[in-house]
């Protein structure tokens, strides 16, 4: 795979603001479960190959509508089946979670900045949308895409750079009043 240095453009303006390192795509690829597409998802790194233990982006294009307090939900059940965690952890990381993560519809784009170690903060196509300093949900929140045991692990492979990823078809974005049922 072409490891290509992004130009500042191709990340989020808000993120471009906090951080003006380059950043090369380790790999891409879509999330679906069943018959339905979820969001396409690519690997960021310094060097275009993941370290766990060096600074990452994760950037996301959402392919469909989802309530934030859905994805909040799901972040925690599969960070719960990834490892076990204090009911403590659980309620701080839900609350943290539900505080920074929106609703989001087709086109959307939330992008995470992963500082291994020590914190976790998120953006959004136009601005800022907050951290959470805690190295444990660092570690667990990204095993939800790059651990071994995800539920995903064509999309793990895909982001690591390690298989041929199918082109995604770009999806239009229609105005309610424009569709039709």
């Amino acid at each position: 795979m072409n490891r290509v240095a992004l130009n500042a453009e191709a990340l989020p303006k808000a993120f471009e603001l906090a951080c003006s390192d380059a950043w090369c795509q380790s790999g891409e690829g879509i999330f679906s479960w069943s018959v339905f597409r979820f969001y396409r998802a690519r690997l960021l790194t310094h060097t275009g190959t993941f370290e766990a233990d060096k600074p990452f982006l994760l950037d996301l294009h959402y392919l469909r509508t989802l309530k934030g307090e859905q994805i909040v939900s799901t972040s925690i059940v599969e960070i719960s089946r990834l490892y076990s965690i204090s009911d403590e952890q659980r309620t701080r990381w839900t609350q943290a979670l539900a505080e920074i993560i929106p609703d989001v519809c087709l086109g959307d784009r939330l992008l995470g900045w992963f500082i291994p170690g020590s914190k976790v903060e998120f953006f959004s196509a136009s601005h800022a949308l907050g951290l959470i300093q805690d190295p444990d949900f660092v570690r667990f929140f990204s095993a939800i895409w790059l651990d071994e045991r995800t539920r995903s692990p064509h999309l793990r492979h895909a982001l690591l750079g390690n298989a041929q990823v199918m082109p995604v078809l770009e999806a239009k974005v229609v105005a309610p009043q424009e569709a039709s049922v």
